[in-house]
């Protein structure tokens, strides 16, 4: 906070605290706001044009708050009952009819230098002023999910390591279709994760860090953290589609060079969304001209203490969570598919219908751990006779040299040749 109005600050800020706490009490909902002017009433009236109306427009208005609250690490204060309260500056109109101050204005100002000033973004006529107001933030929450996420997030990136160290070993193993595909999906979550987990030794809230929030480095971090999520997604997609091959649509489900193919889709589809977030949800604006401009950047991508994406905004909700969303029902469809497979198998001999789904839901992992097709079949009730058959020749078809056809790779094998080993991710 300025030296020159460092006690007027703090005691407007005590204020804030006290009124907060008192209005709080005796309530269930505790959201409390309080505010204050915080800059000059500037009464705007801009005159329409032919053919247009009043509010065909964009205004920008550049304000500076008489009292600086300082970054985000500054304007964040806990009371002796704990309640955390986040000061912000907020542009407002002055609503004559109701007596009051009213948000409808976009406001933009650097939360990690906000002495530049505040640039107000509206499209209508009437009195604006910048407020400094008061906000009750994750009532404690916040602290708590932290640490929750370090903790599970950390466990989980363990076992996925400890996945990785008995793997890669068993050359057997690993050299069949799924254990590649598992290898490729652990290798790009691990890296996620630890993407994740290792920021806070760079960066900062409160900008001491290697890496300065909103800076260049911010953004590609964020854009990384973003692209390898997505990644993540994706090759969760693919150990869908290669159950749904293996255990329903199973004769004739060969694709050549599928690893290849895999592996461009998991890491070349997501590359657009990113760039896309970033350069079309950041925005700079500028007041004035020359020496006396003044710019801007209205971040609406990245986050305000981390380098990760802003939650709660279109970019967060279009490019993050839709894809998450997307992954989930993708894969329920292929699990609903491969459900209906396993149910509408009919019981045989003497054991129930419990035990009889048990017995192949055991032989699916069974199969899928080993890279081999999943078939049930009787001779009795003639059920996938024919079918069974057809898979067994077409496989030694594929397995016997021709010298007159172009060997052909199927997407699930037991075993690949000794060349071809590896997830190559």
């Amino acid at each position: 906070i300025n030296a020159e109005y460092g006690e007027v600050a703090k005691s407007i800020v005590s204020d804030i605290m006290r009124n907060l706490e008192s209005d709080g009490n005796g309530t269930e909902d505790k959201t409390v706001e309080k505010t204050y002017v915080n800059s000059l009433i500037t009464e705007v009236t801009v005159n329409p044009t032919a053919g247009n109306d009043d509010t065909d427009f964009e205004l920008d208005l550049f304000l500076r708050p008489t009292i600086d609250i300082g970054d985000t690490n500054t304007s964040l204060n806990t009371s002796t009952s704990g309640t955390r309260v986040q000061i912000q500056y907020l542009c407002a109109m002055y609503n004559e009819a109701e007596g009051r101050w009213e948000e409808s204005c976009t406001t933009i100002y650097d939360t990690m230098n906000p002495s530049k000033g505040v640039i107000c973004v509206c499209n209508h006529n009437t009195s604006f002023a910048v407020l400094m107001s008061a906000y009750e933030i994750d009532r404690g929450y916040a602290v708590v999910q932290s640490y929750l996420t370090w903790v599970l997030l950390g466990i989980s990136t363990l076992g996925l390591a400890l996945t990785l160290c008995f793997l890669l070993p068993a050359a057997e193993l690993r050299k069949t279709r799924s254990a590649k595909i598992n290898v490729c999906f652990t290798v790009s979550l691990i890296l996620a994760s630890l993407l994740f987990l290792v920021q806070d030794l760079f960066i900062k809230s409160d900008n001491s860090g290697a890496i300065k929030l909103r800076s260049v480095g911010c953004a590609v971090y964020t854009m990384l953290q973003h692209y390898l999520w997505l990644v993540v997604f994706m090759w969760m997609i693919i150990e869908g589609f290669l159950m749904y091959l293996s255990l329903v649509q199973v004769f004739g489900s060969h694709i050549s060079k599928y690893m290849l193919k895999f592996n461009l889709a998991a890491w070349l589809i997501p590359i657009p969304f990113p760039l896309i977030g970033y350069f079309v949800f950041t925005k700079s604006y500028t007041v004035g001209e020359g020496a006396t401009a003044v710019s801007l950047i209205d971040h609406k991508y990245m986050a305000e203490t981390m380098c990760f994406i802003k939650p709660e905004t279109i970019a967060f909700y279009t490019l993050f969570l839709t894809p998450l969303c997307l992954c989930i029902i993708i894969n329920l469809v292929f699990f609903g598919l491969v459900g209906k497979v396993i149910k509408n198998s009919k019981s045989t001999g003497n054991i129930s219908d419990n035990e009889q789904m048990l017995r192949q839901l055991k032989a699916v992992v069974s199969t899928q751990s080993k890279g081999l097709k999943f078939l049930e079949t009787s001779a009795k009730a003639n059920i996938n006779i024919e079918k069974a058959f057809q898979m067994i020749a077409e496989d030694i078809l594929l397995k016997t040299p021709n010298p007159m056809m172009k060997p052909v790779d199927p997407i699930i094998n037991p075993a690949d040749s000794p060349g071809n080993s590896g997830c190559a991710c």
